[in-house]
């Protein structure tokens, strides 16, 4: 039996939480739902590849490969895609934030706005954005890992640990998860692959994940960490996993328990 995403919750986070060309949503999210399933390929046990992005469905865990773009810069995102704004991130991927997404979807995390402005003041709260909460409390939050190898050795850190505030010199004390918020489609079609943004300190709903830290609508504040990020060009994997449990253990992107 072949594997299917239900087509309900992935345009829903395609388009859902933005009104505007909704009839543009419902074309473009069944065309690449048709897509990822023909790319979608089981590989063993409870795990599955897409596009470069390797998915179990056992754990929950998404992982990507990345390189280092950047260790010292002014940043507002951690991961984009290669076309996108290189210029202010750390890290950069080869693999679409389209297929990120639907990744996510495939392993069952809920993409919702819960979180995204619970430190934002009033004055700075962009008037056309609301939050949602996934239809499973957590379901949006997520925790993000870096793992590398230095000297023969895998290092593994937290995505938050490359990201510091410029004002305090200090890894954000509150960043120990990440919101799933998916992005959104419009006229010019699915953003997150439009402009290549897929993880974001700076409050960017574009993106496919966004920081929850305070501060995270100023576009000033952050900057890169390099004590922490190994030497420009070093090859990673960014690993996505549960920050709360939402979801059994031991269903493949189905929703059919492994045999």
């Amino acid at each position: 039996m072949g594997l299917m995403i239900r087509p309900c919750l992935f345009l829903l986070c395609l388009g859902g939480l933005w009104p505007l060309a909704a009839q543009q949503s419902v074309v473009d999210g069944k065309s690449q739902l048709a897509e990822a399933q023909k790319r979608l390929k089981k590989t063993g046990s409870g795990t599955y590849e897409l596009d470069g992005i390797r998915i179990n469905a056992v754990t929950r865990e998404v992982s990507l490969p990345a390189r280092v773009e950047l260790r010292q810069a002014p940043i507002e995102y951690l991961l984009v895609h290669e076309s996108g704004k290189t210029h202010e991130t750390v890290l950069t991927t080869a693999v679409t934030p389209t297929a990120v997404q639907v990744a996510l979807l495939l392993a069952h995390y809920e993409a919702a706005t819960e979180g995204l402005l619970a430190k934002v003041p009033e004055a700075e709260r962009p008037k056309i954005w609301m939050e949602e909460p996934p239809a499973s409390p957590g379901g949006n939050r997520v925790r993000i890992d870096v793992e590398w190898q230095e000297k023969g050795q895998v290092k593994r850190a937290p995505l938050a640990d490359w990201v510091q505030n410029a004002d305090t010199r200090k890894v954000p004390p509150d960043l120990d998860h990440w919101i799933f918020n998916g992005s959104y489609i419009d006229e010019r079609g699915f953003i997150a692959q439009h402009e290549g943004s897929i993880v974001a300190v700076w409050l960017d709903r574009g993106a496919i994940f966004n920081s929850p830290a305070e501060g995270n609508w100023d576009d000033r504040l952050w900057i890169s960490l390099p004590n922490n990020i190994p030497t420009e060009g070093t090859e990673v994997t960014v690993v996505i996993r549960p920050a709360t449990p939402n979801k059994p253990a031991g269903q493949s992107p189905a929703g059919k328990a492994n045999p």
